[in-house]
């Protein structure tokens, strides 16, 4: 199922189910139960128990279950102050928000550091979220911090929803095929991505090397891989981009155009 509908149009019957699943831009009435769109843009039903609007808005709304990028801008409390986009309202984090963190043991996390997470709780007073599984509290899932030698790169949301979601997407299957890279996508339109061992990576064994000629070997060598490290997250970044724009069928070329000289 898939038509064009605007806030307040009718939905089909069977989907005002109490066991369908609702997505972005549907709004489920309270008393009755009722399923109501909130958003214009596409009706979108892979299955007959999930239902959403598939439209490009700017904004993110945390709903419970969301994957996030996320930047720690602060703490307060127990809590790490979390922004998830540009000018909107941090969200909470707490101390022991982390796979096996206690008070004695859990991250020390700074500000400007970038978190995965997943949303727990996401009311009109306060939204939270935390850095382990859903099924198991021991179990990190993926979630955590991520390493400062990744880029961060903002992407439409309707994007980054296609990446997450989407399992027949070839645009990281056809990036793999160039380069081998690491990523997390938010659902709120950030995508973490790191290539080899990431910007910065490599240079650091070299300055420890000892003095001689193998020592300036093996640093200029660090140094030349983490050059490439550079340029392939960089051109990665350059072929995401380019990606928003760009047909399935034109996803080859721009990645030969991302690449292009690296």
């Amino acid at each position: 199922m898939s038509s064009i509908i605007l806030p307040g149009d009718s939905l089909p019957s069977d989907s005002n189910v109490t066991s369908t699943k609702i997505g972005p831009g549907i709004y489920k009435y309270p008393r009755t139960q009722t399923l109501i769109p909130s958003a214009a843009g596409i009706l979108q039903s892979p299955n007959p128990d999930l239902i959403y609007i598939e439209s490009n808005t700017k904004r993110y709304v945390p709903r419970a279950h969301d994957y996030v990028v996320g930047t720690i801008v602060g703490s307060i409390g127990e809590y790490y102050k979390v922004q998830l986009q540009s000018f909107s309202p941090p969200v909470m984090l707490p101390f022991l928000g982390f796979a096996n963190a206690t008070k004695k043991n859990r991250p020390n996390l700074k500000v400007g550091q970038v978190v995965y997470a997943r949303v727990v709780s996401s009311d009109e007073v306060e939204c939270e979220v935390v850095c382990y599984d859903a099924g198991n509290a021991r179990d990190a899932g993926g979630f955590g911090v991520l390493d400062e030698s990744g880029l961060v790169v903002d992407v439409e949301l309707n994007f980054a929803r296609e990446l997450l979601y989407n399992a027949s997407s070839e645009v990281l299957a056809l990036l793999s095929r160039k380069v081998q890279f690491e990523v997390a996508v938010g659902i709120n339109g950030r995508v973490w991505i790191k290539c080899g061992d990431g910007v910065g990576g490599g240079g650091e064994q070299g300055d420890k090397v000892g003095e001689g000629e193998d020592g300036e070997e093996q640093g200029e060598s660090d140094r030349g891989r983490s050059l490439k490290n550079l340029k392939d997250t960089l051109a990665a970044v350059r072929y995401l981009k380019m990606c928003q724009s760009r047909q399935p069928s034109e996803f080859e070329s721009a990645l030969k155009d991302a690449f292009k000289g690296v």
